[in-house]
């Protein structure tokens, strides 16, 4: 298995951090809107770090 570039771990980094900011949002009772601006800022990290993975060789 090949080893993340920096930037795939950066954004699965964030991916987790935003997760666990939704996940916070919703058991504190917060805002549907900013639970929802986690989720999409954690589907576009993940899609990223996936875009952005090496090729096989």
């Amino acid at each position: 298995m090949a080893k993340p570039t920096p930037l795939q771990t950066r954004n699965i980094l964030m991916a987790v951090l935003m997760a666990g900011g939704g996940i916070f949002n919703v058991v504190r009772g917060g805002q549907v809107w900013l639970t929802a601006i986690f989720a999409v800022a954690c589907v576009l990290a993940i899609g990223s770090a996936l875009l952005n993975r090496r090729e096989s060789q």
